[in-house]
């Protein structure tokens, strides 16, 4: 937005409601009209009413000055012949009227679970809820999921269709099936993970990765006794402890080359906090992805130097991780903690009967850094330089690329 000295005030509130409040005012306006489509238009039309209303005429609450605003462009639509759905529903925007204006309480949450309603396409839950409680732009969204952007905004229309013609309840369910907690997983993590895809804006990453680390809140708040849940939402606090080390000047720093006085230890001890807190509550079957991720990454930051990761742990969590999701990810990591708790070559050894299983990790980008690192490690130079210039080759991150230049410029040297 473009300040005037007489503005910039309620421009940057506008910005804070829009950034910090999107997906509680939306969850609020979708609860209350049973359409999201319908929210999110009234939401954005709110926001340019605020824009040529509040430079000379600031609300004295700004929150509801938009949820009022949109509410009576809601209620304006409904009522017009031209697209009216039904009586009924305009009955119950009559009567939803008498609440107050601003929402008293969180809507995030019931918006994250309508966007992964059993009704739509397991694959469209985590765009969704990155366009809609997140406010990721659809072109980011579609670069992340590697899809043209027409393709992604039509399936998202869609999705919105067929969650209105469903008649979706955006309350939280009382009873939370099993199968939609970890869509909802699952979407929170994906957003999360926009920041190490590194697609979006400077600026939007850091919001959209503080509103994924929210939205996991949210749900451990209202499901404390979950251990998937507990497991994410310490997940996410323990990657972002080590967001400001990640990278530097513009070159990724591998996480055992990363120094330890730079990772937020405030966060590793909420993390470890958050996963530990689910030892109070009984367990029904043996840890899942998600708690078992959080246990590597609280491994990893139990160390203050290279040589203190505890990597024969690292590796037997990974071990257990492999039994619930064999992935090739996973098992790419797991070879490596075994490099690095025993020697090179038992990683090695590891990764070299990958292959045969997964056909497909010839184009898998980790398998071939992992293998130049650990063929390096065990001083085996041409091969390593062949296997990391075969990484660098399919590395679309910039400062991977450029971390990968760096090393082969040193074997090279």
């Amino acid at each position: 937005m473009t300040h005037t000295d007489g503005s910039s005030a309620t421009d940057d509130t506008l910005l804070g409601i829009v950034r910090d409040d999107r997906a509680r005012l939306i969850g609020a306006l979708t609860r209350w009209c049973g359409d999201l489509q319908r929210a999110e238009d009234a939401f954005a039309e709110a926001v340019e009413a605020a824009l040529r209303s509040w430079p000379s005429n600031p609300p004295r609450n700004a929150q509801a000055w938009i949820v009022t605003v949109a509410r009576n462009r809601i209620r304006d639509v409904v009522r017009s012949a031209a697209v009216r759905t039904s009586a009924a529903l305009t009955d119950e925007i009559e009567d939803s009227l008498e609440s107050g204006p601003t929402p008293s309480r969180d809507d995030t949450l019931g918006l994250l679970f309508a966007c992964a309603h059993p009704a739509l396409d397991r694959g469209v839950h985590a765009p969704l809820i990155l366009q809609v409680a997140l406010g990721a732009s659809t072109s980011d969204i579609a670069t992340a999921f590697a899809l043209p952007v027409a393709t992604l905004a039509k399936r998202l229309v869609r999705a919105k269709q067929k969650l209105r013609a469903n008649r979706a309840s955006f309350e939280i369910p009382e009873h939370i099936d099993a199968g939609r907690v970890q869509a909802v997983l699952d979407a929170i993590y994906a957003a999360y993970a926009v920041d190490w895809l590194r697609i979006a804006p400077l600026g939007a990453t850091e919001r959209i990765v503080e509103d994924a680390i929210h939205a996991s809140q949210l749900l451990l708040r209202e499901c404390p006794e979950n251990h998937e849940i507990r497991g994410l939402a310490a997940l996410l606090l323990l990657l972002h402890s080590r967001a400001a080390a990640r990278i530097a000047g513009d070159v990724l720093v591998p996480l055992d080359e990363q120094d330890p006085d730079d990772w937020d230890h405030h966060l590793i001890s909420r993390g470890n906090q958050t996963l530990h807190g689910g030892l109070r509550y009984p367990r029904q079957g043996p840890p899942g992805p998600y708690e078992l991720q959080a246990a590597i990454q609280s491994a990893h930051a139990t160390r203050t130097s290279a040589s203190e990761t505890p990597w024969p742990l690292i590796a037997q969590l990974y071990d257990a991780l492999i039994a619930e999701t064999p992935s090739m990810g996973a098992q790419v990591a797991r070879a490596v903690a075994i490099g690095r708790a025993a020697d090179a070559s038992a990683g090695l050894a590891v990764l070299d009967m990958l292959p045969q299983r997964y056909p497909a990790i010839g184009t898998f980008q980790a398998f071939h850094a992992a293998r130049g690192a650990l063929l390096r490690d065990a001083g085996q130079a041409a091969a390593a330089r062949e296997a990391l210039q075969r990484a660098h080759d399919l590395c679309t991150d910039i400062p991977n690329r450029n971390y990968l230049s760096r090393v082969l410029a040193e074997l090279d040297g």
